[in-house]
């Protein structure tokens, strides 16, 4: 549906671009998301939307990404990404969307948790995630790569027009980090794509809703990126797809800028018959 397109898109785009301070160094390998420092500036980045059909360019949606450092009830360190994404032109006579992520990470970037909420056309929903992380050696450091299994636990609570409002709670386990439609691409934009093999392909998994899905990250090397501005530069292409059956697979690209920070300059998604959607940072 293309309102699932939308927030995939804004979700992906966003997450992905944060400023060059935060990087710690790369993962060894692709598959070895490493802890990494984060900054105590607050930073607030934004996007424009487009949906695109032969020559109709109109703009459809912004997005806006917030990342802060803060201090939990208990006195501690916390990380704190926000997603704040707003439909607008043509896209509201489809589906008015507005939508809003949190997640939180340890100061070793381990997802702590995660909520959203939805409001999409009739349709409104909060769902609340709490991650708690196992170390099978309790002597060693609680990062990210260390991480042995999560206990995941669900609230959710969700309504649809006239109808009944409904709650849930489900409990997942998961082997390794847990993550959800956020965080993940917090360890996606670390990957080292300076010294990865084009058509490496990669593995996440995370939580949407009360499925647990399966993210393809596909190295697709080096090429140009052409903004609407007119100006073309030297990028990252990867491709993003949802690997789990009965999802949509078709491949976001995204094209991340080869300067130190691998800001994402510029993301396209395929709408099947119906154009494409495409994302490009404001700058």
């Amino acid at each position: 549906m293309l309102h699932r397109h939308f927030l995939f898109l804004i979700i992906i785009s966003c997450a992905c671009a944060q400023t060059p301070a935060i990087y710690a160094a790369p993962p060894r390998s692709p598959q070895e998301q490493a802890a990494w420092a984060a900054t105590n500036a607050p930073e607030n980045l934004e996007y424009n939307i487009y949906f695109h059909l032969g020559l109709i360019h109109a703009k459809a949606g912004v997005g806006k990404l917030c990342f802060t450092k803060e201090t939990d009830t208990h006195g501690h360190t916390v990380y704190h990404g926000q997603l704040a994404g707003k439909s607008l032109s043509i896209v509201e006579h489809i589906m008015k969307v507005r939508d809003t992520l949190d997640c939180y990470f340890n100061e070793d970037m381990v997802p702590l948790s995660f909520r959203k909420g939805t409001h999409e056309g009739s349709y409104t929903a909060l769902a609340n995630y709490s991650y708690q992380p196992h170390w099978h050696n309790k002597n060693a450091a609680k990062r990210l790569n260390n991480v042995d299994s999560t206990s995941v636990v669900l609230k959710r609570w969700r309504k649809k027009g006239k109808e009944e409002a409904v709650n849930r709670v489900v409990n997942f386990s998961n082997e390794g980090p847990a993550y959800d439609m956020l965080s993940v691409f917090y360890s996606v934009r670390h990957l080292d794509y300076e010294h990865m093999k084009k058509g490496k392909r990669m593995k996440f998994v995370c939580y949407d809703g009360v499925v647990q899905q399966v993210i393809n990250v596909d190295f697709c090397g080096v090429e140009k990126c052409e903004m609407r501005t007119g100006k073309t530069r030297e990028a990252f292409l990867i491709d993003l797809n949802f690997a789990t059956k009965g999802q949509d697979n078709t491949p976001l690209k995204i094209w991340l800028s080869k300067t130190p920070d691998h800001r994402p300059l510029k993301a396209i998604i395929g709408l099947k018959r119906i154009g494409s959607i495409r994302c490009e940072i404001q700058e």
